[in-house]
């Protein structure tokens, strides 16, 4: 009776013990940082902003209640002058990093600068907006890449030809022809059956593998890695996690491909390509695709009549001012 009264006791003691231990793990994993989230950012990548954090101290496993808010943000703003804001909002051991960034100031120019329009692709005119200088060129001309659509020589009722900041827009009609090519063969990947699991615990920054340094599968193998970190979701996160990696080994060889998917990817991409080079302002009136095949190789080729602005700003050289001034005085 005393035997088993004694047994209950330690028991009893031990599991105390190991809730207290529990709960101790539990408030000393809150007092540091396991997850970093950043939110409201849009050109500049979380990633930067997560090396900031890190160059300014805070980083996975970094003690919070030694930062300084107002100091981080400085700091962090300091390094990232895309930034107008920021702020770093702890809960336990997550990180919330808000950020907002600085509104592009329009570009400004100088209108005592002497600047022709000329045209930055090959087109047919079909409309010209001459806001200062002189217009060219009209609706119907055919214009070649460089050629000067709006000359900075502004002529004056009172005070003759003087030299301007040429402003405007010229749309026109512009043609396009893309092509991509595609072997119609492409290597397939198939699986030989060999598989493997193997097992690795990460305590912070540091992993121990539960396995050797096996050649298994060597360069054809497929791994997938799960993550199951020791962490309920809203509750509390500790810096522990255990990794499992299945490793697929597979052979490579050549099969046909799907002819009709591959042309099909390839018209997609041509079209995002030829929307990337019209522009937001642009537009694709017509687009026709057509497909070819020599010597194993498939061609897929797009051809495109746009609508587009075309005109760019060039400042003038030096030679083409003193020629343009000339020129007036004659």
């Amino acid at each position: 009776g005393a035997g088993k009264a004694a047994r209950r006791h330690r028991r009893r003691w031990a599991f105390a013990a190991a809730l207290a231990l529990v709960l101790a793990a539990l408030v000393w994993s809150k007092l540091f940082l396991w997850e970093i989230t950043v939110t409201g950012n849009e050109t500049v990548s979380s990633a930067r902003i997560l090396n900031a954090l890190a160059e300014c101290g805070v980083d996975r496993g970094s003690f919070w209640p030694a930062f300084t808010s107002d100091n981080l943000r400085s700091e962090l703003l300091v390094r990232l002058p895309e930034l107008a804001w920021a702020t770093v909002n702890v809960s336990g051991s997550r990180a919330e990093v808000l950020v907002r960034e600085r509104v592009a100031k329009p570009e400004l120019y100088d209108r005592g600068l002497p600047v022709r329009v000329v045209a930055e692709k090959i087109g047919f005119v079909t409309e010209v907006r001459a806001l200062a200088g002189s217009a060219c060129v009209k609706p119907g001309d055919a214009v070649s890449a460089g050629e000067t659509l709006i000359s900075a020589a502004a002529e004056s009722a009172f005070s003759g030809t003087r030299l301007v900041h040429a402003l405007g827009s010229v749309r026109a009609e512009t043609y396009y022809e893309l092509s991509a090519a595609l072997p119609l063969e492409a290597a397939q990947k198939t699986p030989t059956g060999e598989k493997t699991t193997r097992w690795a615990l990460v305590v912070g920054k540091n992993r121990w593998n539960f396995y050797g340094n096996s050649g298994f599968c060597g360069a054809n193998c497929d791994k997938i890695t799960q993550e199951y970190p020791l962490a309920v979701p809203g509750l509390f996160s500790l810096p522990v996690a255990l990794v499992r990696e299945t490793l697929t080994e597979y052979e490579t060889e050549r099969a046909p491909r799907d002819c009709a998917a591959a042309v099909r990817a390839a018209e997609e991409q041509l079209h995002a390509a030829l929307l990337r080079a019209v522009g937001a302002d642009g537009e694709v009136k017509q687009e026709r695709f057509s497909c070819t095949e020599r010597d194993g190789v498939l061609t897929v080729c797009l051809r495109a009549v746009c609508a587009e602005d075309i005109a760019v700003p060039v400042p003038l050289t030096a030679a083409e001012i003193l020629e343009l001034q000339e020129t007036s005085k004659k």
